[in-house]
């Protein structure tokens, strides 16, 4: 097996570390390639580019169009690591092309992308790189002073779609939209109050009375799914995390690390920073709070969020919305702390806040399970294992 691996939006290098570390032969393509579109020069010059360094697999975070084309053309398998969900860029010609391999991080998410015609897809959850959190714990970890109180680094998905479109929509639609945020907006127990809600028949009465809103979906799925998953569930995100953040803030200190923009009067005591490079800099963060929030998008409705791997990796203290996969991968209440309703949130915050010793030592426990199960050397050993039980497929 020889793998090349090619870079789209994340550049990260987690993967490379742990395949040089599992003494994988593997190679970095030179040319970060667009993540949405697709050039047929480029896709030429990766198809040279294998064939002329005799690469076996082709690699990447997420699923990059010119790449899943070019292995295709090369006759080659394309491993695609999926960090994201609903991923609804699976349900396209490229997506479902029979050489690709998906490691998927939510059960549910990689069923549907199963039903939906991705051949082989393997439920895998998100990792930590060990390596690389003990070369910084010796930096950091090993001393512990915190910085903040509460935190949280996230995007506020204040340019949603949702709200872009928001003129066009008449009120008595506007009023029924409203209507699924109010029943869905800060219940984290596990249910999904959107999917389902908005049938094809709202959607034909939004295009009739508002005949210039369009809804472009590039995706072989239903315009409801797509509508309800890119508008809706955004929209929900920015709702819940924006609420969330002034509620914590009327009694405590409240930091916001994000690219986000929003008026400073909507968030008047939240404290903002600006974003931080993902890696040794939001590990500090993660290790110097002595709460850190997960807030996930509703769309993610069986896995696990990449924060929280990264906070306990930190050895961070995360306390998260109820997720029934999170609480499969780490007990409740002794390696991470959940909330279902905004009464339960504000009382586990202030009861942590007191109770260093007791936090402390969730933040251990689940920083030790993470280290120990759900490491890149793991996960990313596992992963080629199982695209190489038949190499004649393809």
């Amino acid at each position: 097996m020889k793998i090349l691996y090619v870079y789209g939006l994340s550049t990260e290098k987690n993967i490379v570390q742990t395949l040089r570390k599992l003494q994988c032969d593997v190679m970095e393509y030179p040319e970060v390639q667009d993540t949405s579109n697709m050039d047929e020069e480029k896709i030429n010059a990766l198809v040279a580019y294998v064939k002329e360094h005799g690469i076996t697999h082709l690699m990447s975070i997420h699923l990059i169009y010119n790449v899943a084309v070019a292995a295709y053309w090369a006759g080659i398998k394309y491993i695609s690591v999926i960090w994201d969900a609903p991923y609804l860029k699976a349900y396209t010609v490229m997506g479902t092309l029979d050489n690709i391999w998906y490691s998927a991080f939510d059960k549910l998410d990689a069923e549907r992308m199963r039903q939906g015609g991705c051949p082989h897809v393997m439920y895998q959850p998100l990792s930590v790189n060990r390596e690389n959190i003990l070369a910084w714990k010796k930096r950091f970890l090993a001393k512990r002073r915190y910085i903040h109180d509460i935190s949280l680094i996230a995007n506020l998905y204040e340019d949603n779609a949702y709200d872009r479109c928001l003129d066009l929509l008449p009120e008595n639609m506007q009023a029924y939209f409203r209507s699924i945020f109010e029943e869905a907006a800060f219940k984290w127990d596990g249910v999904n109050r959107v999917y389902g809600k908005t049938g094809q028949e709202i959607l034909e009465y939004m295009k009739l009375v508002s005949p210039t809103l369009k809804i472009n979906n590039p995706y072989n799925v239903e315009d409801v799914r797509y509508f309800e998953a890119m508008y809706l569930i955004r929209k929900l995100a920015n709702i819940e995390r924006v609420c969330v953040l002034n509620l914590l803030a009327e009694d405590h200190d409240v930091y916001l690390y994000t690219y986000s923009e929003v008026d400073e009067t909507l968030m008047p005591k939240v404290h903002r920073r600006p974003p931080v490079q993902v890696g040794e800099a939001t590990s500090f963060i993660y290790a110097g709070t002595k709460i850190n929030l997960n807030i996930a998008l509703k769309g993610i409705e069986g896995g696990t969020t990449q924060r929280i791997m990264d906070i306990m990796g930190a050895g961070g203290f995360v306390l998260t919305n109820y997720c029934e996969e999170t609480a499969e991968l780490f007990e409740e209440d002794k390696e991470i702390v959940m909330f279902r309703t905004p009464e339960e949130l504000i009382q586990k915050v202030d009861y942590y806040l007191e109770h260093e010793e007791e936090r402390e030592q969730i933040a251990r426990a689940g920083h030790e399970k993470a280290m120990n199960d759900y490491t890149y050397e793991k996960k990313i050993k596992r992963l080629l294992d199982w695209v190489t039980e038949d190499e004649g497929g393809v």
